[in-house]
């Protein structure tokens, strides 16, 4: 099995070939982007222990934005944002599209700037590596903020809601995460939004169009010759 080594800033189009082809490498995070996000996490805590109102942190969304949230109730929040941008329809996404999308933005999280923990960022590798596979409808992002409804789905499947694939098993997503040995994700203040506010959806469609058109030219040429 291949190592692909994840650090948030050198990831290319080539790296994510293999995947859209079915391909399992085994994922090494950068030490360096683990403290990057060590150290993120660190400005969150500080943030939260302040007492402060912080919008999407220490308070409500849109038209909550002026509600505080107490202490013990900011995971919950991150929980019920997730859960609310969870209205996607259609037909499911390729799998291995979704595969695409799951290292795409754990690659975003480990630049450090979202301030989630190691511990995040080390579950969502190991379900990457474990087969894992959201079930992602095709429709609902609208692109405001980014891939909201899709991202939401993949985010809502790692905490035990919806559906996933493991290998070609469609599973209800908590009987997934039991078959590969992995509990529910439980997740933290900041953490919900920072698994659905990304455009890493129409960038892993984007990426798979590119590489089948690069093939493409050069099956072309090779026929012209």
């Amino acid at each position: 099995m291949s190592v692909l080594r994840l650090d948030g800033r050198s990831l290319t189009l080539a790296d994510l070939a293999p995947i859209l082809r079915g391909a399992g490498p085994r994922l090494e995070l950068a030490p360096a982007a683990l403290e990057r996000v060590r150290a993120a996490r660190g400005l969150v805590e500080r943030a939260l222990d302040s007492g402060k109102p912080i919008y999407g942190l220490t308070t409500g969304f849109g038209k909550l934005k002026s509600v505080f949230i107490e202490r013990a109730d900011l995971g919950r929040l991150q929980e019920n944002l997730v859960l609310s941008h969870c209205c996607g329809m259609g037909e499911p996404m390729p799998r291995e599209e979704v595969r695409v999308v799951q290292l795409l933005r754990l690659n975003k999280l480990l630049r450090g700037n979202s301030g989630v923990r190691i511990e995040l960022v080390q579950a969502l590798a190991r379900l990457f590596e474990k087969g894992f596979v959201p079930v992602v409808p095709q429709q609902g992002s609208v692109g405001a903020s980014g891939d909201l409804a899709p991202l939401a789905h993949i985010a809502a499947a790692c905490m035990g809601h919806g559906e996933a694939w493991v290998g070609s098993e469609r599973l209800p997503a908590r009987a997934a995460l039991a078959k590969v040995g992995e509990a529910p994700l439980a997740l933290e203040a900041k953490e919900g939004l920072a698994l659905i506010n990304g455009t890493e959806v129409i960038c892993a469609i984007g990426a798979g169009v590119v590489l089948r058109a690069q093939n493409l030219s050069k099956c072309a040429d090779a026929i012209a010759a």
